[in-house]
């Protein structure tokens, strides 16, 4: 194939992709085409109408477990923080000033609640037993603290298992020969 033959098929392939292409935009189903009448409108946000960073919340709590897999018949100390957070964010997080109580709302399958409060650094460790008669589902568990009239909650959660055995050692015993056959003996 000569030259200019090689040079007259690239330029008839690059003029049926631009007619494609210009095409494309003039069908009148197509966004942003040129017959669809639709304006597209692009605004500057306003900083006065909006926050540009979210606010941080005044109150946090977090809790979790002891043990995340305790056994069905167990106690784990289920532990919930408080902390009161600095809105100027030019600082740590802090306890609240007095003790808050705390109440666990333990569910399905347990379904048991149980209390207790902070101590000075904003923590509670509330001892939880329990008999969970289905292993290897999970049980949530929800923290509700009350701060400055506001209710905050917490969920965590834990999943029982069933205890595994406790493997005991066994003594070697020597393996007896099948009858008929005879043990050599050493000897001289």
């Amino acid at each position: 194939m000569g030259e200019q033959a090689k040079r007259f098929a690239l330029l008839v392939g690059a003029l049926c992709v631009m007619a494609v292409a210009l095409v494309g935009c003039q069908v009148s189903g197509s966004p942003g085409g040129s017959n669809t009448g639709q304006t597209y409108i692009i605004s500057t946000p306003n900083a006065s109408q909006n926050s540009p960073t979210p606010t941080f919340p005044p109150f946090t709590v977090g809790a979790w477990p002891s043990n995340y897999s305790p056994n069905n018949n167990d106690t784990i100390t289920i532990y919930v923080l408080c902390r009161v957070q600095n809105q100027s964010m030019s600082g740590p997080a802090q306890p609240p000033g007095t003790a808050l109580p705390v109440n666990l709302n333990v569910g399905y399958p347990i379904d048991q609640t149980f209390s207790g409060s902070t101590d000075a650094n904003g923590l509670a460790a509330i001892v939880v037993t329990f008999n969970d008669p289905r292993a290897g589902y999970p049980v949530t568990v929800t923290a509700t603290v009350t701060y400055q009239g506001t209710v905050y909650t917490a969920q965590t959660f834990f999943t029982p298992s069933p205890a595994s055995p406790t493997p005991t050692p066994t003594t070697p015993t020597q393996p007896t020969p099948p009858s008929g056959t005879t043990t050599p003996t050493t000897g001289g």
